[in-house]
């Protein structure tokens, strides 16, 4: 079974955690749990019962063993009981005087004979068995009733007399197979031995059950019809071997089915675990053990085989040892349920695929079809690329491009780009993200390359032809020398990239161990990861005062990384890190969880305040963001209503017909949505216009410039103005003085953040802040 099916290990499996362990071992050993719980949970509710009954089905025609040769059948017609029919009664009675004649062992009646015929009838058959003496059995029928529950049908005392007396009981399952068989049974208050067992030879009516084995073909029993010792036909040797008498097989009312066989005598269960008992071939392996076995086996694999193709040899394994114990159960006599192993392969399956499938949606740009940067760090540690270089180009005015193009055009834009660079090489790889281009050069010598790249850049000084318009394209690149981590090198050719201009350093080359690879290295997904499970990113809140009343009405979540290390990282480089990495969802979750718990925290103490949290733009392009919040929401308790999420980085959303939807679906779930830094770059009045927002904040680019540049004051104060007229709440940030306080409460501006009222705090601090606490409290 191939990994690239249902067993397929996502990109993922790449990833390391600092402490070098794999990220998608990880994955796939949480996997392994969930579909170990599942098959459990299955087996708990014996869900697979059915399967494995048809498993065994199969299994007993796998193999066949010849029977001990110590038992004989002698079939009597079904109406043998019937009282009306004397003569059944009398020739049953010839018959057991002339096995008697013939030197028979043993000799088991099972016909139950609980009804008076005639005198003399009964008489003949009495007698017949009292001849045979302590060589003669009665047996007992223990039948269920589905109202009364067991019922008990016996030979009349007048008949059977003090003849020795064993137990069977004659109920299938609802598939009409008998699978197990007890060694006894308690009747009135006293144990009798099973027909099975007391044929096998053991008479102490112990407790418990043995299984069943099938595997002799039903042919191979020596059997005799009743007729043939009337007409004094010959007959097989009976000498010395243990008799069965019971009623011949009948297809139309068999409600004992023998696997392989369909309307054989009911006597022939019996018959069939007296061989089993006699062989030895009793032996079962149940779910839960199966199961156990099973798994820890597939952890083994999982943890021991760190390739993928032996992983597949491993799978294909796992797969083909379910036949295979089928039939070595079915040759050994073992019988098996497999069924919960069978579970626990699918389910982990389904588990893998939905990862692949997930992974394999977040490695492609939906708009383009393009992978992602990601997959190119992904291609080079899955085929060890360590020579050759990274190259990343760098489109110039790509913002924009977002704003004139329509999303169909944009993307037309980008291919057609893609298309020049694969001027050289119409097979090259090219992975997209943002303003990026980037693919492998297999060129080992960086000068070469560059004159390379150069002259790709004369390939693009024409522009591109989009929607009938000319398009000027500007671009440069960035390179870095494929000698290290794959993940680090494409970092390192990133920022080379947003280093590099088109003017004064078109191309950009990162040196091995230079500052680019130590300032990118904490993009890596695997140490984010790491440093939110260990509390080193952690989350600090900045008060949101309403001046006009001296009170705190809301909070900003903002989110910090303290790197044992390397001491504390800006926020903005460590979030930029985080959308080269892919892990933005996950920190956007992370945060979102932390500030909703902190939030309720503050609504259980009193303090019934809003809570910001920022939300990258790049979000609003999947409505997975949606998930993301409800579940942060429903986790936490916190009220939906005092959550409002801040975009931040408008210019970056890539179309504001899905970002608009998004938006409508967040604010269903009782959210309020900001627009951050309102007044600067694409944060505008079309952006304000088409999107569905609930609070502008006026950029701290205008609120600090208040006390010293007119300009300034207008725009804050038109800023206000048509918040007030669109009955939006707008919201000073970065307010760092009293000055500046008054003249935002002039202008009408109440609701402020800035260092002059509090700087970001602690929960802890947080809990015990008050307004009038101004530059006194503690900052985080």
């Amino acid at each position: 079974m191939s990994d690239g099916n249902a067993f397929a290990e996502g990109p993922s499996s790449l990833e390391m955690t600092r402490g070098g362990v794999s990220k998608g071992l990880l994955g796939r050993l949480r996997h392994l749990l969930y579909a170990g719980a599942v098959a459990l949970a299955m087996l708990a509710a014996f869900f697979l019962q059915p399967l494995d009954q048809f498993s065994w089905v199969f299994q007993s025609r796998l193999a066949n063993h010849a029977p001990s040769g110590e038992m004989v059948f002698v079939g009597v017609p079904r109406d043998t009981v019937d009282p009306a029919l004397d003569h059944r009664r009398e020739a049953l009675a010839e018959t057991l005087r002339e096995l008697d004649r013939q030197g028979a062992g043993k000799i088991y009646i099972d016909v139950v004979f609980d009804e008076a015929s005639t005198p003399e009838a009964d008489k003949a058959l009495s007698d017949a068995i009292a001849a045979l003496g302590p060589r003669v059995a009665l047996v007992d029928h223990i039948e269920r009733s589905a109202t009364s529950g067991d019922r008990i049908e016996r030979t009349m005392d007048a008949i059977g007399g003090q003849a020795e007396r064993v137990a069977s009981r004659r109920t299938a399952n609802w598939l009409g197979f008998v699978w197990t068989k007890q060694y006894g049974y308690t009747i009135d208050g006293k144990r009798q031995a099973s027909l099975a067992a007391a044929l096998a030879g053991i008479d102490d009516a112990r407790p418990g059950e043995f299984q069943i084995d099938y595997t002799i073909p039903a042919g191979d029993f020596t059997s005799i019809e009743v007729g043939s010792i009337e007409n004094g036909e010959e007959i097989p040797n009976v000498a010395g071997r243990t008799v069965v008498i019971g009623q011949e097989e009948s297809v139309s009312d068999a409600q004992v089915k023998v696997p392989g066989n369909y309307g054989v005598p009911p006597s022939y269960v019996a018959i069939y675990a007296a061989e089993s008992l006699r062989s030895g071939r009793t032996g079962f392996l149940d779910g839960l053990r199966a199961l156990t076995i099973y798994t820890f086996l597939f952890a083994a694999l999982i943890i021991a085989v760190r390739t993928r193709k032996r992983r597949q040899i491993g799978y294909f394994a796992l797969v083909a040892s379910i036949p295979a114990l089928l039939y070595v159960g079915s040759y050994i006599g073992v019988r098996m349920e497999l069924s919960y192993c069978i579970a626990l392969l699918v389910v982990y399956g389904l588990f893998r695929s939905r990862a692949q499938l997930k992974d394999r949606v977040a490695m492609v740009d939906t708009e383009t079809g393009l992978p992602r940067l990601r997959a190119l760090e992904v291609s080079a540690l899955k085929n060890n690329l360590t020579h050759g270089h990274i190259v990343v180009a760098r489109i110039h005015g790509y913002e924009h491009v977002l704003r004139t193009l329509a999303r169909d055009h944009r993307s037309q834009y980008i291919l057609k780009l893609v298309d020049r660079l694969r001027a050289s090489d119409s097979d090259l790889a090219i992975f997209y993200e943002g303003h990026h281009l980037a693919w492998h050069s297999k060129e080992d010598d960086t000068q070469v390359l560059s004159e390379h790249l150069e002259g790709l850049r004369a390939i693009f000084a024409a522009p591109v032809n989009v929607a009938g318009s000319s398009v000027d394209v500007g671009i440069s690149f960035g390179v870095a020398r494929l000698d290290g981590d794959p993940a680090t090198r494409l970092a390192a050719a990133v920022a080379a990239a947003e280093e590099s201009s088109e003017a004064l350093q078109p191309i950009k080359v990162a040196e091995t161990g230079s500052r680019f690879d130590q300032l990118w290295d904490i993009s890596l997904r695997a140490r984010i990861d790491e440093a939110m499970e260990a509390g080193e990113i952690y989350c600090v809140y900045q008060p949101k005062v309403d001046t006009a009343r001296g009170a705190m009405v809301g909070v900003e979540a903002l989110v910090r990384w303290h790197d044992p290390a390397r001491g504390f990282i800006p926020p903005m480089h460590f979030i930029a890190q985080c959308e080269k990495a892919g892990r933005m969802e996950h920190l956007t979750r992370y945060v979102l969880q932390s500030a909703c718990s902190a939030g309720r925290l503050m609504h259980f103490r009193g303090r019934n305040v809003t809570m910001s949290v920022n939300m990258s733009a790049t979000l609003l392009g999947d409505l997975r963001i949606v998930g993301i919040v409800r579940n942060a929401l429903q986790a936490s308790g916190f009220d939906p209503r005092f959550l409002i999420l801040e975009v931040t980085e408008t210019s970056r959303i890539g179309d504001l017909a899905t970002a608009a939807t998004i938006l409508e679906e967040l604010k269903s779930l009782g959210v309020r949505i900001s627009i951050d830094d309102f007044g600067c770059g694409a944060a505008n009045f079309e952006t304000f216009f088409e999107l569905p927002f609930d609070e502008l904040k006026i950029d701290r680019l205008f609120v600090s410039n208040l006390t010293t540049n007119a300009k300034a004051k207008a725009i804050a104060s038109s800023i206000v103005s048509m918040g007030r007229e669109a009955r939006i709440m707008v919201t000073a940030e970065g307010a760092e003085d009293e000055e500046t306080l008054r003249i935002l409460n002039e202008i009408g501006c109440n609701y402020v953040q800035g260092y002059v009222l509090s700087r970001p705090i602690s929960l802890t601090n947080l809990l015990k802040f008050q307004v009038s606490d101004g530059d006194s409290a503690l900052e985080a």
